[in-house]
Order: C-alpha cells, then sequence, then structure tokens
C-alpha cells in the first residue's frame, strides 16, 4: 500500500482551488491582496471560472508572491493562526467525534486528500512514539507544506482536551535560527530541524478515549467525506473505480454499471481499460473491501455483523469466509488480536 501512494515522477500534481481563497483572506491580515501581484493575479482568475484545481507549478509562484507580498517568511507556518477554510473544519470535527485519539489520526490521514493533493499522510508507530509522516507528492512549495504542518498542529491542540503533550515534537526544514520562533508558532514541546516533515506523538496517547467523541456525528460525517473524496477528480482510473466502489460500499449494488456510468464510459470499456492496467472490476472491489474491512475492524466501533452488511455482503458468513481468504484468520480472530495488539502498548 505505501508503494502506491509514491508519486511517479511524471504524475500530475493538481492543488484544489480553495487554497487560493485561503492564502488571500490571510494575506488580508497583512494588508495586502493577491491581486496587486500582476502574476498572481493573471494566474488565479485564469482557472478559477472553468477549474476547482491548479497546477502545482502554478501553485508554487502564488505561494512565492504571497509570502512576498507578506514580507514574511513564516507565513505558511501563520495560516493556521489567521484563517482556517471550512474544509478543514470539516475534517476537524468529524475527527473530534471519533473515539479515540488514534481513530481520529487514522480519520485525517483517510480524508487528507480532500485537504490537499500536494502531501500526503502516514502513520509509523515506533517504540514510544507515533510518528505522523508529511510525504510530498511532486515538489510542493515549502510554504504549502508548512500551512499544512500548522493546521495538523492545531488540530492535535484540539483533540489534546486534557493538555497531555500530543504534539510531542515537530520535524521540519528549517534553518537553527528560525526553529525557536516555528516552535512557538506550532506550540509543540519540541522542534527539530531537518526531514521528512513529521509531527511526533505519544504512543499511549493514541488510544486515549475522546471527550468529544459522537458516533452518530462521526458516521454522518465520514459519509459526507467518503463523497466528497469520491468526487474528486483523479487521473488514475484504478483510483477513481475505488473511490466509486468505497462510496458505494452497503448500497447493495456495487455493480460495474453504477461504476461506469457516472465515469461517462460503458461497462465493457470500463472493463477493458482496466485489463491494460493490469487489474479487474471483481479485483478491485475486492481490495476495497479487504482494506475497509481492516480499517473498521481497528476501528472496533460497530458489530462484526455490521461491519459485514457496511461492506455490501449479504449475510456476515459471506464476510467471514472473504475475511479468511484476505488474512488466513477469522475477523474475530482479528479483532481479538487488535484489541490484546492495543493492551500490550
Amino acid at each position: 500500500m505505501l508503494e502506491s501512494l509514491r508519486e511517479q515522477p511524471k504524475t500530475r500534481i493538481r492543488e484544489h482551488g480553495h487554497w487560493i481563497a485561503v492564502i488571500d483572506r490571510a494575506l488580508a491580515h497583512y494588508g495586502v491582496e493577491l491581486a496587486q501581484s500582476s502574476l498572481a493575479y493573471n494566474l488565479t482568475n485564469s482557472h478559477l471560472s472553468s477549474n476547482p484545481f491548479i497546477e502545482q507549478a502554478n501553485c508554487n509562484l502564488i505561494w512565492n508572491e504571497a509570502s512576498r507580498l507578506a514580507g514574511d517568511d513564516l507565513f505558511g507556518l501563520r495560516l493556521n493562526r489567521i484563517f482556517s477554510p471550512a474544509v478543514f473544519s470539516l475534517l476537524n470535527l468529524s475527527a473530534s467525534a471519533c473515539a479515540t485519539v488514534g481513530a481520529a489520526i487514522d480519520q485525517l490521514i483517510r480524508f487528507f486528500p480532500i485537504i490537499s493533493t500536494q502531501v500526503r499522510l502516514e502513520l509509523r508507530r515506533e517504540p514510544d512514539e507515533a510518528l505522523l509522516q508529511l510525504t510530498p507528492a511532486g515538489q510542493p512549495h515549502m510554504q504549502q507544506v508548512e500551512a499544512l504542518l500548522g493546521f495538523l498542529g492545531q488540530l492535535l491542540g484540539q483533540l489534546d482536551t486534557s493538555s497531555k503533550g500530543l504534539f510531542k515534537r515537530a520535524t521540519l526544514q528549517r534553518p537553527a535560527g528560525d526553529l525557536e520562533l516555528c516552535r512557538r508558532l506550532l506550540e509543540c514541546d519540541e522542534i527539530i530541524g531537518g526531514a521528512p516533515y513529521s509531527i511526533a506523538m505519544p504512543l499511549a496517547l493514541l488510544d486515549r478515549p475522546l471527550l468529544t467523541a459522537d458516533t452518530f456525528i462521526c458516521t454522518r460525517l465520514t459519509e459526507t467525506l467518503q463523497d466528497m473524496l469520491a468526487s474528486l477528480p483523479s487521473h488514475d482510473l484504478v483510483e477513481q473505480v475505488k473511490r466509486r466502489v468505497q462510496l458505494l460500499l452497503g448500497s447493495g449494488d456495487i455493480s460495474v454499471e453504477r461504476i461506469a456510468c457516472p465515469m461517462n464510459i460503458s461497462p465493457r470499456h470500463l472493463r477493458r481499460k482496466l485489463s491494460q492496467e493490469g487489474t479487474s472490476y471483481e479485483q478491485l472491489v475486492d481490495e476495497v473491501r479487504r482494506e475497509t474491512a481492516i480499517r473498521m475492524i481497528g476501528e472496533g466501533q460497530l458489530s462484526l455483523t455490521s461491519i459485514a452488511y457496511e461492506l455490501g455482503f449479504l449475510d456476515p458468513s459471506s464476510f467471514t469466509r472473504a475475511f479468511r481468504r484476505w488474512t488466513n484468520m477469522s475477523p474475530t480472530s482479528f479483532r481479538q488480536q487488535v484489541v490484546e495488539g492495543a493492551a500490550g502498548s
């Protein structure tokens, strides 16, 4: 799975256009605006009317202009203190409604493409800490990555209602002279200059229940975020199909016709294109079900019977057979292993 997240050299990277509005709103606090730069003005006005995404190279130019207009080399890192976009607030609320800190982090990772396409999140568990690593896609501007780091730090602060030191340490690529100011802006305990960009958290805190947990809100917001994620454009046909399958799980009908129709191609053509990619519709449905089953069992919020129906199986026994094929163990044994692993940590 990790290999599938790594961008190929010729992959076309486009960022969400909502970052332009975020940048411009933040610049207003400096008494300037993007329109004062003819370059930024031409870039923003040429794409917004027809395309909700902006090419990475153009996005980098806008970050350059924004930093210049603000006269602030730490503009990106301050962004979360000035303005928070609605889509980030939605993801924050969804994460806060999860049962535990770990589940909230998983929710954040899963739906982060709604926020930015230029950075991938990955959680690595070390013996005594967990690292939330920001992996660039293509060559995003440093200000973009630091803005995302700042928003992530803000979210961890909201999750840390008991002030247990959830945001333990940040790593970012800045000279030593900038680090103390960066630490204060991020409000973390410690900061290190280097690569990769990451946030360290005490491993034990991932199992801590959230006081803001709300199963009803979490379920409803997850459905909304799934819909948003499935609607994102993708040049990767396999990823497009998997997103559509994820959206339709549990509907009782994940036929190839329901996948192909919104993509404006025939089911036969879709099967032929997937074959050229070395896969099939049935194989992708199986992959999505497997990945979702493992995630949902790990979250521990639903019974195994509920998970079976959420995945579109006709009955729990069919789900059990499929899960044995995927993992060589039953769902019950897998859940027990997850519980024992959490207790042991």
